[in-house]
Formats: C-alpha cells, structure tokens, sequence
C-alpha cells in the first residue's frame, strides 16, 4: 500500500516551489488532483498521483478589505528597500484566526504597508510576513516588501540560509555546556501540544542548547534552531527537563506562571547574507528588559 502525503509537499517538490507558495497556489484553486480542482493543501495524495498546476490569475480582494489596519507602535530593527524586520511582543498572534482577526502582527504591518506606501501583494491576510512566532514569543520577524523580496527571503528559511537563535531563561541547568536535541515532534491527538515522538510521521526537529549563564535555580541559555517546528524549542526544553520559565504549556503544572506575560523565549538574533543587497546582515536584539528583571529579582 502507497504511502499518502500531503498535497503542499508533492506540488512543492515537483513543481520546485517553496511550501508556502505550493500552499497559496492550492488555495488559489491552481492545483487539480486527477482532473478535480483541490483546494485543501492538507489534502492526502498518492505519490504517483496526477497532478496539474494551471497558473490562472486570481482575482483577490484588497487586503484592506479583509484586514482592518491597525496602528500600534512596533519596534522595527532593521529596514532597507527590500524588508523590514519588526520586534514582535509577547501576547500577540501573527495572523489572524477565526477567533481574532483585528489585533494581530499582520494588522499592523497592514498599517504600516499604508504609512510607507508600500504596495499589497501575494496573501491578503499575511501582507509580507515570511515566518512567524508563537503567540507568547517576543522577537524578530522579517516583513517582505513585493513578492519577489517574499520568495527570496522564503526560499532562505527553506534552504537553511537563515541563522536563527533564541535566548530563554530555562529552570534548572543544562547536563552540558552545549545540548543537540535530534527529537522528532508530533502533536499530541487533538491538542496544540508537540511531543517527542517516534511515529512514522512525526517531524524531523533539531535544537541546540547553549548555556550562557547560571543563576540560583535557572540558567539563561542560548537556543539555534535547525528546523523550525511549532513549540520546537519549548517542546524540547521541556524534553530534556529544563522547560522555559512562565511556559504555560510546557511548564511544571505546580509552578506558579503570569498569564499575559508570555514565556522566556525571544528570537533575538537573526543573520544572513541578503539575497538582493549580497552582503551579511546580522541582527540582534540583545536581552529584553523583562529577562533583565527576572535575572536580578531571582537570580540571587
């Protein structure tokens, strides 16, 4: 018996597109499986299935039409005539669900694209954003400005052009200075939880814990992603016993947490050679203030 696979990831393959656009092409209805338009990219295949891509051109609505502006401060880190790189806070979702479609990164950047007059493209609802952070994880995002900076700069994060590093404040201490996690995750039945897994389709998933510093029962480390699975980095904190502080996910149940904080988690470093401007780009955020003020309440 075939093995079945995703729509997403056989157009990917062989038509030789990022996943992402494999994905909007399917949405699209430019994707037919056996002379039947399917417009699921989660939809299940056959290898051996047919597959035709008619590239029709598709009527999309303004963007500001299906997401309403917002304008919010951000802190943007880094600009040039191709992207722009924006800090996102804590308790903040990137793109909109059927539970919140106002108050989202993709409404400011909506409002920004407005303020700097920069022309929608591609997703309506994801105006330019390349990547994404969980809710409750501060840090850098890349914004693409026209369609073809969202292809490079997609086409980067696929090929493991994009160096990207956390830092997190962790209980308790690493068993070495430096911890390879190679543990595939798999989320758990109906749940947004990940686990560690050995199920024949559970996702390759690779984190590097370095530690920086220890303090009185936690340490602050360093985490370089080589894949980019959802909750990889908490998943696997709390794999090898040193979940992230205030995860309320993945984080000892008899531990007191602050709702509304979000997690000691940060993208804070992002580096690359850039694909237009072909020169290395490094950018760092730094610690946040909030890690700053965690270290000297309880670090002693």
């Amino acid at each position: 018996m075939n093995q079945k696979i995703r729509l997403d990831i056989l157009v990917a393959k062989k038509f030789e597109l990022s996943r992402v656009i494999a994905k909007q092409k399917i949405i699209d209805g430019q994707v037919f499986v056996n002379n039947k338009q399917i417009n699921k990219p989660n939809f299940l295949v056959d290898a051996k299935t047919t597959i035709e891509l008619h590239e029709t051109k598709k009527e999309i609505k303004q963007p500001e039409t299906l997401l309403k502006p917002w304008k919010k401060a951000i802190e943007i880190v880094y600009e040039d005539e191709y992207i722009f790189v924006v800090n996102k806070p804590n308790n903040l979702i990137v793109h909109p669900t059927k539970y919140e479609n106002q108050k989202t990164l993709a409404n400011i950047i909506a409002n920004l694209f407005i303020e700097k007059k920069i022309p929608f493209f591609g997703d309506p609802l994801r105006n330019g954003i390349v990547h994404r952070l969980d809710k409750d994880t501060q840090g850098l995002i890349i914004v693409a400005k026209s369609q073809a900076a969202f292809d490079a700069f997609v086409s980067l994060f696929i090929n493991k052009k994009i160096t990207k590093k956390y830092l997190a404040l962790v209980y308790g201490f690493l068993k070495t200075k430096t911890v390879k996690v190679d543990a595939p995750l798999k989320r758990n039945n109906d749940t947004i939880l990940q686990e560690v897994s050995t199920d024949f389709d559970a996702k390759d998933a690779i984190s590097i814990f370095k530690e920086m510093q220890r303090f009185k029962n936690f340490s602050l480390v360093e985490v370089e992603i080589e894949t980019g699975r959802t909750h990889q980095i908490r998943a696997h904190a709390q794999f090898i016993n040193n979940h992230i502080i205030n995860d309320l996910l993945y984080g000892d149940k008899n531990e007191v947490k602050i709702k509304g904080l979000g997690q000691y988690l940060v993208s804070y470093s992002l580096e690359f050679i850039h694909p237009f401007l072909k020169k290395e780009i490094n950018i760092n955020l730094g610690m946040p203030k909030s890690f700053k003020e965690y270290i000297n309440k309880y670090g002693k």
